[in-house]
């Protein structure tokens, strides 16, 4: 068997950041869906949830896999939008090149 058998019932949308700037010149953090990047079925799967020290405050950090469909227009810059949240893309992984599916690690944005 190539790829993942498992059922995608959630709809997600890729967001990749604009190049808008403000009056001052200063980027914006703006992320827009990409071309055919809004509700794309997927499966969705927490990982992990841990927690590491940063600037003597506790914060967590919730991991997660996404699997949908293969396409070739996805990288690492870009982020998941899945139920109001977003997620910063870590990995993209193309089940050894078979093209038909895609597994996107990826964490959840505080």
């Amino acid at each position: 068997m190539t790829g993942s058998s498992r059922l995608k019932s959630k709809k997600i949308s890729i967001l990749k950041r604009t190049d808008e700037s403000d009056s001052y010149g200063d980027p914006l953090d703006i992320w827009n869906p990409i071309p055919e990047g809004e509700n794309i079925w997927a499966y969705y799967r927490q990982t992990s949830g841990s927690e590491f020290y940063a600037a003597a405050a506790v914060n967590s950090r919730v991991e997660a896999i996404f699997e949908i469909r293969w396409r070739d227009d996805l990288d690492v810059a870009m982020r998941i939008q899945y139920q109001g949240d977003q997620y910063s893309i870590t990995r993209i992984d193309d089940y050894e090149g078979n093209k038909n599916d895609l597994r996107i690690s990826a964490y959840k944005i505080n």
